[in-house]
This record gives C-alpha cells, structure tokens and sequence, in this order.
C-alpha cells in the first residue's frame, strides 16, 4: 500500500515556480489565473503552487529593481541625528544576526516593509531577531556575478526582495529593550569566550558546531573539512539538530518513565515529544537559524508532533512540507548554497539510502544477532552518507567546481566523533550562557573529540586526489543528473549502469564540450578576469591551449582570488593544463593566486621579470621557477607571439620594472604593462613598438602611471583597467582616464565584471563574458 504525500507534488511545483521567476519567464496573466483557478480541485492543486512561486518571485525582483533605481530603503526618520554623516535607517531584524569578526551581518526590515542587509560593527550587548534598532550607515548596490557563473549576491538579494547592502559606521543603537533573542546571541558569545582555554582550531571547532559561530575557523579548518566532504558536520545543519532534538526528547521520556506519579496521569512519550518541539526551535535560533537548521527545526516540529498526537509522518512528505514553509516565507533562499545542499542531501537519503542498500551483495544479517547490532548500522550509515553524497554533488559541482573523493569514508569515521562533540558542545553552550566558568570545565570532554575530527578531516584533506575538480554542469546538467539518476534507481539493471553513466556525462561533460567548442571556433579570446584589486588575465589561443598574464592575490588577507575567481573559471572552460603563465611582477596582487592555480592545474613554463619577490610572494615563485624576460625576450604558440617590450630595468623600482608584455596575433596586438609608471612608461617608449589595440592600463589606473606620452604611443582602442570594486585607492584616478580617453579609447573597468575579447586576427571585438559558458553559443562567435 502506497504511502500518501500530499505535499510532495505542490512542493516541486513551487520550486520549479520560482525557477520561473528567476529565470524572467513571464506568464500571460490568462494562464496565471487559469493556473490559480485550478488549484480548486486537489488533483490539480500544484499547478496553483507554482504559479504562487512564479508570481511571488517575480514581485520581489521587481520590488528590489523599483528601490534600486528610486534609492528607497526605509521611510523618512523623525528621531535626531547620528554621526558621522551617513543616511539613517530604523526598523527591525529581520533574520538572526551573523557573527563575522568584529562585525555582525542581518536583515533590517523597516516598518514600511523594505527591508536591506547590514553589515555593522558589534555592539556591546549583541543584537537579536526581532530588535529594533537605529543606526547609520552608506548604501551601496549588492556586488554582481564578477565573472562567468560567480558567486551573484545582488541576485539572492533581489529574490529576497533586498536592493541594497548597508555598511554601518557604528554600532547599532536598539530604541526598545533588548528582546530574549538577543540573550541567545549573549550565549553564544560567552561560549566563545569559554572556548579560549582551548587550542585555537579546537576553539573555532566548538564554536562552530555547538553555537553556529564560524568566527573562530581559520580559512585551513575551513578548506580541510571542505575539501574532505565534511564540511555538513563543521555546519550546524540537520544532523545536529536531530541529535539535540531527538537527544532531549529520549531523555525526557527516560526521566518521566521514572516518576510512576506522572507516568500514571500521561504518556510519556508524547509529553516528551510536547516539550522538545518548542526546544527544538530555540535550539534553531540560537545555533544561527541557518537554512539547513530551520529545514531540519520544521521537520522536526513535525515528526516529534506527530508523536505528541500519536501520527507517524512519512519523510519525504515532512521534507516537503519544509520546502512550502521555507520557500513560503522566502522564495530567494532557493538561491541559497545551503538550503540546496540540504535538501538535495536529505532527499537523496530519502529516495535512495534503501534502494542502495538493497543493491548490495549483502544480505541483511537475523535481528538480535552481533551482526545486526555492530555490523548493519555501519553498513546501513555508508549506504546512507553515500545516498547523500550522490544527490549533493551536482550541487557541488555547480557551486564550488569539486568533488571530493574520501567523502564517504570520512564521513563514516567523523559522523560518531561529530555526533558525540555536538553533545558535548551543546552542553558547553548551554553551561556557557550561565556562566563561562562552566562551560570552560564542560569543555574538557569536548576538546579531545574536536582533535579527533580535526585529525580525521586533515588525513582525508591531505591527499591530492582528496578532491576532483570539475566545470559548473550548468542548470542543465544538474537537471540532467537528477533525472538520469533517478532513471537509474528505477531501471532494469541492463540499463541502469546507461542511466549512471548519462548521469555521470551531465556533470563531467559541460567543461569539456565547451573547450572543445573554444576549439573549433578559433581565434584568440582574450578573458580579464575580475579579481578584486589585482590583475589576471586568460587567454586561449586558437589551438584551445590556455595562457594566464598574472593571477590577483590578497596582500591584505581575505579571499584568495586565485582560489575564488580564477581555478573555478579555468575549470569551468575546460582549462586541463596551462600552456605558460606570465608574471609581470612578483607584487602581491599580482603573484600570490598562482599557488591556487599552480595546485589545481600543471603549468608548462612560467615567465617573469626576473624579480624573485619578498615574503609570500617569494613562497609561491620559488617552486615555480620562472624563466625571466629581458626585452627583446618571446615566445610564441599557435600563431600567437609573446614580446618582452620597454627599456632597460636596472635602476627602476619594482612597478617600474614590471614586464611589458606585447601579444600579437595576426594583425592584432595587446599590450600588458603590469604596474609601471611614468619612469618605466619613458624607459618602454624609448624603445617602442607598444601599438596595440587593447591595453591593460598600467598601475590600475593611477596618476603616477599612463602618461601622456605612453597614452599616444599605444594609441588603444579599448583600455581595460583591472581594479577592485569601492577600493581604498580610488583606482581608477580620473587623470589616467582622461588620458587614455584623450588617445581614443575606450575604457572599461573589471570591477564591473570580467571582460571578454575575441581576435580572428584581423580585429578584436568585444563579446559577453556569460557567453563563455554556452557552447553554443561560443561556436557562433565564428567569424
């Protein structure tokens, strides 16, 4: 007998609703009423779902691009000013506040209902949901998509219905008194300051999986657990939250089977499951409300209710029934990564950790035997953990460009150690927000399970081959994967290795086909990578190999954009191995990013100025040894020739001594010039040959740098400036633009978005950068 979902059918439908509206598709408004209508009669009822989705997405983005171009974010303030100079914004929080550092990230909504992202220095008593709250802050426009298929945080705003971040200045002030919330988040920082006595990366450890505080993780911890499949245990997510859930109601129920005085009057397991679910949800609150927690907090709620009200829920039907919440109250977080694994992971251990099981060669062993106790919840937790690392990966695939390949055996030796720290851990917190003595001595169980996990995810991080790096599939090939995957679980087994195969093809396939789209097009396409405040470039030469002008870097800490921008886009195209890599100098900016590259992808020959570097960036060229160009210095493949042009360096400084680099094919050159200025600008036009069509301003568009002389000599069409968005230099200084405008070009600007160029040899015409994804559309580029 079949089980009833009633949820199942409208929950996919409003997702492929929002999909809709993401997507821009816009529904005659007879077939949205018709599509309303319908949902009158329950057999049809989805269809009425996802026009809700559709139409609810579609009035968020045109609610957000209605305040971004109006500039409206909260309604007119009638309270005395704040300094500094900034404009004033009141409302309520929105979300639960983030902890980053020494600030804190929420959502102010105001009493208008227009709500924006803040991002604001702590307060001295930390805020909560629900405060209301005054502050001060400068506006700005959510960051874009810097390159092809990045990361678009202007777009999940925009789903969101959010037009703009805010960047406070100080502290936000409440108007009311501090609601319980915000007693939560004082919890969690004592935790924090508890976790003090421990090692550094055991600290960040048990902060992180005890309160949902990732202040404490150092980008190692973070990239080790990503890169050994982990990641989910380091996350409070489902896991967690079912332990602390399920742990307190099977320890209520013990306690009151022990009172005979109250297990008389009431049962209970239901009295139990009663008070869990409201401690479930302040567990989700306090622990960050994160996507995966509140996934998990509503069904939870469902599955301990229907115990209260003796009903056994089925799973896929309260997963569901998540989705409708979720996405009810926010049809943006579809965008959200988390959100996406979440439910990718726990509908794959829904749908296939049986089937899988049940395709073993194992029989299951006789119930009450050893077997049954010891050996089958191993086996049973690796068909499980393999369920849910087979349904996550098309997610993975999309969003961070690898797999990891010890996943499930990691998995099955750091889920017990998580599940017993996020015990303890938890105990420690609750202990913590009493007082942070207690919670210190709690910490003593916990520290020895946070050094097992951590050594556990560093032996499955270690290996090189810990992680495949793969190309986005595309929206398509993830759609692909699920449906050939789900064919495969249903198929006879003649065509269900076809089936796993098709589902394979639609995750490796789309970076190949569009290399080999690259190929047969032709040409030279020129890509400038938007990498913040640095430079890089690619360039695929007509043979379809791949060259690399610099690699950005993050002197000041932060991101590293050769990990961030730079490997994800060369995997992406296709990129297996790069024909050569040119430095034009050994600055930060510049060099520190090509240790990302360097690990991900084999370099045939690197080239440089001949400067070996200072501190990190000596680190990276020291493997690397490059081969310096002096001027008069090339090298040339597939018809494409590199020139080492300028003077003589001795006696310059460091940007002056960049490599000036000229690319010409055919009758088209570009000129990369590195960081030079006015000294080594002189020294190059002495010698000359800089003509170009496309210049790569030098310095990123200083004063000191394009000089009249060097804007005439290399008379551009297109002056491309590589510069970080809002930077603390103000690059690109107005006089160099005036300058390289004054020779008739054309400037453009990376912090606008990567910038794509395309020579057939005769001319260099500039092409979306988004078509870089699309094979097809990239073989319509043919001239």
């Amino acid at each position: 007998m079949s089980v009833p979902r009633p949820f199942v059918a409208p929950a996919l439908a409003l997702v492929a609703g929002i999909a809709l509206g993401l997507h821009g598709v816009r529904l005659p408004r007879g077939v949205a009423a018709a599509g309303l209508l319908l949902g009158a009669s329950p057999p049809l009822a989805p269809a009425a779902f996802a026009v809700t989705g559709w139409w609810a997405t579609e009035r968020s983005l045109a609610a957000a691009k209605e305040r971004r171009l109006r500039g409206d974010v909260s309604p007119p303030l009638a309270r005395p000013p704040l300094e500094p100079a900034g404009a004033a914004l009141a409302g309520r929080i929105a979300s639960v506040p983030d902890p980053l550092g020494d600030r804190v990230r929420f959502r102010l909504r105001s009493a208008a209902g227009g709500a924006v992202e803040v991002l604001a220095p702590r307060a001295p008593w930390p805020l909560g949901l629900g405060d209301e709250v005054l502050l001060r802050a400068t506006l700005r426009q959510p960051p874009g998509a810097r390159n092809p298929g990045g990361r678009d945080v202007r777009a999940r705003l925009a789903a969101s219905g959010i037009a703009h971040q805010a960047l406070a200045t100080t502290p936000a002030v409440r108007m009311r008194p501090a609601r319980a919330p915000s007693w939560l988040e004082r919890g969690r920082e004592r935790l924090a300051e508890a976790a003090r006595a421990l090692p550094a990366r055991e600290a960040g450890v048990v902060r992180a999986i005890g309160a949902g505080d990732r202040g404490g993780l150092d980008p190692e911890t973070s990239a080790s657990f990503a890169r050994s499949g982990l990641a989910h245990v380091l996350a409070v997510s489902g896991m967690h939250l079912v332990l602390v859930a399920f742990g307190l109601e099977r320890f209520l129920r013990a306690l009151l089977l022990r009172v005979d005085a109250l297990a008389s009057r009431a049962d209970p397991r239901r009295v139990a499951a009663a008070v869990a679910v409201p401690a479930t949800l302040v567990y989700a609150v306090a622990t960050g409300a994160g996507p995966p927690v509140l996934r998990a907090a509503v069904a939870a709620a469902v599955v301990l209710a229907g115990t209260a009200l003796d009903r056994e829920p089925d799973a896929a039907n309260t997963l569901a029934l998540a989705a409708l919440v979720l996405l009810a109250a926010d049809p943006g977080g579809a965008l959200d990564v988390s959100l996406q694994l979440s439910f990718a992971a726990v509908g794959g251990l829904v749908a296939w950790a049986g089937p899988i099981r049940r395709a073993l060669p194992l029989a299951r062993p006789p119930p009450r035997s050893w077997r049954a106790r010891i050996l089958e919840p191993l086996v049973a937790g690796a068909c499980a953990s393999g369920a849910a690392s087979l349904a996550a990966a098309p997610v993975l695939a999309f969003h961070f460009r690898q797999l990891p390949t010890l996943g499930l055996l990691a998995n099955v030796a750091a889920v017990p150690i998580g599940s017993a720290l996020t015990i303890a851990a938890t105990l420690a917190a609750v202990a913590a927000a009493a007082a942070p003595a207690l919670g210190a001595a709690l910490l003593v169980a916990a520290r020895p399970l946070a050094s097992a996990l951590l050594a556990v995810s560093d032996a499955a991080a270690a290996p090189r081959l810990a992680t495949i790096g793969v190309g986005t599939p595309g929206l398509a090939g993830v759609a692909g994967f699920y449906v050939a995957a789900v064919l495969a679980t249903r198929a006879r087994r003649g065509l269900r290795r076809l089936a796993w195969a098709a589902a394979a093809a639609c995750l490796v396939a789309p970076a190949h086909l569009r290399a080999t789209a690259a190929s047969a097009r032709g040409g030279l396409e020129i890509l400038f990578i938007s990498v913040g405040q640095g430079d890089a470039a690619l360039l695929r030469l007509p043979d379809g190999s791949a060259v690399l002008v610099d690699a950005g870097g993050a002197p000041d800490g932060g991101a590293d954009p050769g990990a961030r921008d730079v490997v994800p886009l060369l995997r992406d195209l296709g990129v297996r191995r790069l024909a050569a890599a040119f430095l034009s100098h050994a600055h930060p900016d510049h060099v520190l990013g090509l240790a990302a590259v360097a690990e991900a992808f084999p370099i045939d020959v690197v080239f440089s100025n001949g400067a070996p570097g200072e501190g990190e960036a000596a680190r990276v060229l020291a493997p690397l040894s490059p081969i310096a160009l002096a001027p008069g210095d090339g090298w040339a493949r597939a018809g494409v020739r590199f020139d080492a042009l300028g003077g003589v360096r001795d006696g310059l400084g460091e940007n002056d001594a960049s490599l000036v680099l000229r690319v010409s094919y055919g009758d088209t050159a570009l000129l990369f010039t590195g960081d030079v200025e006015a000294p080594g600008e002189a020294a190059a036009v002495a010698r000359g040959g800089l003509d170009a069509d496309v210049v790569k301003v030098p310095h990123h568009g200083s004063r000191t740098s394009s000089s009249e002389a060097f804007t005439r000599a290399v008379h551009p069409g297109l002056a491309i400036v590589s510069v970080g968005r809002d930077n603390r230099f103000g690059f690109p200084h107005a006089e160099a633009v005036t300058r390289w405008q004054s020779a008739g070009a054309t400037v453009l600007r990376t912090d606008e978005g990567a910038i794509r160029l395309l020579s057939d040899g005769r001319q260099v015409r500039r092409v979306p950068a988004s078509a870089t994804l699309d094979p097809l559309a990239i073989l319509r580029e043919r001239p």
